[in-house]
């Protein structure tokens, strides 16, 4: 159940890439905030029917192309924060992450690429930490859930801790078109399970330390192979870990070797509505303990943009320390999951 706040507020928060699925759940929620959103683009009519679909009840629409840096940094000028919303950000995401600092907004997005993020920590953490401004890319609703409940679980355990984490749909459906342009980009990085975590330095190759899952309500294991999660690359930032990696169903790969530009182009643009999830951290101490975090919500991608407005309204308070930083770096873990509980995103720790 979700409410709604009529308060009109002063932050400034642009999107860039507003007329996509998730930009339209990014505006609805940026409203209920009370939040004039900012759309920069490059197409004033699309942004215009986004704003209308979404019902806001005013928005500022601002033109500019993803490869004019000085029409992205003008566009972006007065921002408290950006949010970028975006397909393929391994093709995208630079220009418009280096227009945000260099226009000295805030910035986070929506990314779920190892390929991308790790260049956003390696190559602008000193240009953002430079111009005074916090970077926390990779908001999304497995990401942050990731991040997050990995900080809490290591911390339950007596380390160094090995993680494995997981993303579990719960539901029948098809994603969107833009998701299914990210896989495509990143397709083979996707199939031979990008990176993992040990001992102090990132890896490619090798099979999943942890072959097997159970996920909740489930009364058999799944077999999972290594798949690139990008929490692989942030918790070893603020946590005590020896081993970190991401798995995904097995079954997910064999559909991965199929897809084509053409199979992509023939998927609808909008995803299935409700498409619920699980996503699960199982931690794993040197003792032997055990300590399982789950975040349980009910629209994969509503729940990404409700994520990604909830960082960026706390980046625009401009308490966070400049530079890029993980999740757990940026917030307060428990606090920010617990905030979700209004949107039906609940999230727990076992045992």
């Amino acid at each position: 159940m979700t409410t709604t706040n009529a308060t009109e507020s002063t932050t400034k928060i642009t999107v860039y890439g507003a007329t996509g699925v998730t930009g339209g759940h990014l505006l609805i929620e940026l409203d209920r905030r009370g939040i004039t959103p900012i759309l920069v683009g490059r197409n004033a009519d699309r942004m215009h029917a986004a704003a209308t679909a979404a019902g806001v009840r005013a928005a500022e629409v601002r033109v500019a192309e993803v490869s004019d840096h000085a029409a992205l940094v003008a566009a972006f000028a007065g921002a408290d924060v950006v949010i970028s919303s975006l397909p393929s950000y391994v093709d995208h995401g630079e220009a418009v992450l280096a227009a945000a600092i260099d226009a000295g907004a805030h910035y986070t997005d929506l990314s779920g690429e190892q390929l991308f993020i790790k260049r956003v920590f390696d190559d602008y953490s000193a240009r953002a930490e430079a111009a005074g401004v916090a970077v926390v890319p990779g908001i999304t609703n497995s990401n942050l859930p990731g991040d997050l409940l990995g900080y809490l679980t290591s911390r339950r355990l007596t380390g160094p801790v090995e993680i494995s984490m997981s993303l579990h749909g719960t539901s029948e459906g098809n994603g969107s078109k833009g998701s299914a342009k990210t896989v495509l980009a990143s397709r083979d990085w996707f199939r031979t399970g990008g990176w993992h975590y040990q001992d102090g330095e990132f890896h490619t190759g090798a099979a999943a330390r942890h072959p097997e899952m159970t996920f909740p309500d489930a009364t058999e294991s799944t077999t999972v192979s290594k798949f690139p999660q990008p929490p692989v690359l942030t918790i070893p930032r603020h946590s005590n870990v020896s081993y970190v990696e991401g798995v995904l169903e097995t079954a997910f790969h064999s559909q991965l070797g199929a897809l084509t530009a053409e199979i992509v182009e023939s998927l609808p643009n909008e995803p299935t509505s409700g498409l619920s999830y699980d996503f699960v951290v199982d931690a794993f101490g040197s003792n032997g303990q055990t300590a399982r975090g789950v975040l349980s919500g009910t629209d994969a991608y509503r729940d990404s943009a409700l994520m990604a407005v909830a960082a960026a309204v706390r980046l625009a308070d401009g308490t966070t320390k400049p530079g890029t930083l993980a999740a757990a770096e940026a917030f307060d873990p428990e606090n920010f999951l617990d905030a979700l509980a209004q949107f039906d995103i609940t999230w727990r720790i076992e045992p």
